[in-house]
């Protein structure tokens, strides 16, 4: 009762936001396992994000939706029943060095992705979404969910009314989480803000998501080199991770707006760390276990295969162990086979196998993953890194995680054009388990001694000397650079160009002026994609994502000439054509000539 009456009175004083931090202090004074206290934040923090992809089910078709009282205090109730269930008390660790050095590296990432987003104005922060048109689907969704209050595959009928349908069945682990933190941060579960605010609120979570991501790198890679690292050999790993997530190919991610691939990074990267380093008790390994597989799973399904493979494999490497608690490997069991519902459902029932060898522009560095992939070998083919454990058990996870992109790359090539979408997006899991090898490196220098408190400092004079040689990481030889800067890190500092943010604030204009009780299409000078793209943006901001969904996706390309007749003709009642110059109007009223039976309205801002 007394949780209940907590979150209660912080939901009365607009300070709700104070709870999710709080339920994840407790979460982590319940666990065992990890030597820090970044440790068991972390592992609570895995654990969290299974349970709320869980409990989206839940959400979906219980009275309460998203609101946070109801989400709050039943999360409070199960802590303090599985706190006395277990007898366990409240206990976290001390902070170690190694925390201050992957909370500095955090930090330093989380302030470059927050660079070009805090000082702006509604103008610029739109500006900057608009480089990803992937960005204004999730926002839509994020949207849908807090007004639906769960997964919105869990009803589709309603859920057209606010999306595009083939976003439905999308996995939507990272937006119902954006979505009830959202509830949090308002102190509100029916304030959902006018549309560029919930805009700038997706943003944000954009960027906390990416911030995480690179903590997650960070923690894991110490993680992984415990034995080998001390603090001063802490200091150029982590430096090289962040220079690699704020200045290299890793931001492309958050530029072009990915953000259920990012928090599915994170996920599987945790569960990836603790397959190769398990906590010591089993009943806590394979519960972290489970929760994270259930993350994947509901978050991005497509690194689903990959690390659920690894996690059989140490099931299958552990069985002795895993025997003494049959109840616990049934319920891991169990809830990873449930993980797998989302894309079974997609694959099978929802279609989404024929985007599998889609064509894009996203294409990561071959020659950062070969010289990142030589850097990690050197240190497992030494004699320590041969007989660790940890390392052992590293090297069979990248097997399966190695081999599923290389499956997706021949396939691209067999049935496509080039090295293929997703098949990128596989080897970024690739990428970022060479990450957290890179550890391994460690493995070439003489075993950690103890040293005394005070020749700390010059025992990381070296470390700081490598982390300056390391600045340069960012660099790559993606043949697809970003048009401002020549590097991803420059490009995201120096923000939207000119053109990005007259685009902007056109849009913004038209939000203010067009009332939102018909479809706006968006008609320009160009070849038909910024058409296309401001006409998502605009749709999305004015919630009519599920009544303009006909227009924006019909069969034909967003560059046929007969483009916008399909579109006005597929789109029900009244539709608006927003003209963006004289030209433009001339073709929105030929448009109109050419149907008259349909009401369409021509309007210029």
């Amino acid at each position: 009762m007394g949780a209940w009456l907590l979150v209660t009175a912080l939901y009365a004083a607009h300070a709700a936001l104070v709870v999710p931090p709080l339920l994840l202090i407790a979460t982590a004074a319940l666990l065992r396992g990890g030597r820090s206290l970044l440790d068991r934040l972390m592992l609570a923090a895995g654990l969290l994000l299974g349970a709320t992809c869980a409990a989206g089910l839940v959400f979906a078709f219980w009275p309460w939706g998203l609101h946070p009282i109801a989400v709050a205090g039943t999360a409070a109730t199960a802590l303090i029943l599985l706190a006395a269930r277990t007898g366990r008390r409240l206990q976290l660790p001390r902070p170690r060095g190694s925390d201050a050095v992957a909370g500095a590296g955090a930090a330093v990432v989380g302030l470059v992705a927050a660079w070009p987003v805090w000082p702006a104005d509604a103008d610029r922060r739109l500006a900057i979404m608009l480089d990803g048109e992937d960005l204004a689907r999730h926002a839509a969704v994020f949207d849908a969910i807090r007004r639906t209050g769960g997964y919105l595959f869990t009803d589709h009928a309603r859920a057209e009314r606010y999306v595009y349908g083939g976003m439905i069945d999308y996995p939507q682990g990272s937006h119902l989480l954006a979505g009830l933190l959202d509830g949090f941060v308002r102190s509100s579960a029916s304030n959902f803000g006018s549309g560029t605010a919930m805009l700038t609120h997706y943003l944000w979570f954009a960027v906390a998501g990416y911030t995480f991501l690179a903590l997650a790198l960070v923690w894991a890679a110490q993680w992984i080199g415990a034995g080998a690292l001390t603090p001063a050999r802490c200091l150029p790993l982590t430096a090289l991770i962040t220079a690699v997530c704020a200045a290299g190919e890793m931001l492309e991610l958050l530029s072009f707006g990915y953000p259920s691939q990012v928090l599915g990074l994170a996920e599987a990267v945790l569960l990836l760390a603790l397959l190769a380093r398990p906590v010591a008790r089993t009943r806590d390994q394979l519960l972290l276990i489970a929760g994270l597989l259930t993350a994947v799973g509901f978050t991005y399904y497509l690194y689903l295969p990959p690390v659920g493979l690894a996690a059989l494999i140490w099931l299958g490497t552990h069985w002795r162990r895993l025997a003494r608690r049959p109840v616990a490997l049934v319920l891991a069991v169990t809830c990873g086979a449930a993980a797998t519902v989302p894309m079974a459902y997609g694959l099978l029932l929802a279609d989404q196998a024929s985007a599998l060898f889609t064509i894009g522009y996203l294409v990561l560095s071959r020659d950062a993953l070969a010289a990142l992939a030589a850097l990690v070998a050197t240190g497992l083919l030494t004699r320590r890194g041969r007989r660790s454990r940890i390392w052992r058990r590293y090297s069979l996870s990248f097997v399966p995680v190695a081999a599923f992109a290389g499956i997706l790359l021949i396939g691209q090539r067999l049935f496509g054009v080039g090295s293929g979408y997703y098949a990128n997006k596989a080897l970024y899991l690739v990428f970022a388990l060479l990450l957290i090898g890179a550890g391994a490196v460690a493995l070439h220098l003489p075993a950690p001694v103890r040293v005394r408190r005070h020749r700390s400092l010059p025992a990381a004079v070296p470390a700081l000397i490598a982390i300056v040689a390391l600045t340069g990481a960012g660099r790559g030889d993606t043949p697809y650079q970003p048009h401002l800067g020549g590097s991803w890190g420059r490009s995201w500092l120096i923000g939207p160009d000119a053109a990005r943010t007259a685009q902007a604030d056109l849009l913004l204009r038209a939000y203010a002026r067009l009332p939102a009780d018909a479809p706006v299409l968006v008609v320009g000078d160009d070849s038909g994609y910024e058409s296309y793209r401001l006409t998502l943006f605009l749709s999305t901001m004015q919630r009519t994502s599920g009544a303009t969904a006909g227009a924006i996706y019909n069969h034909l390309p967003v560059t046929a000439p007969d483009r916008l007749d399909a579109s006005v003709a597929s789109t029900p009642g009244r539709v608006r054509l927003l003209a963006l110059s004289d030209r433009a109007e001339a073709r929105a009223r030929a448009v109109c000539a050419r149907q008259p039976a349909n009401r369409i309205e021509v309007v210029r801002v």
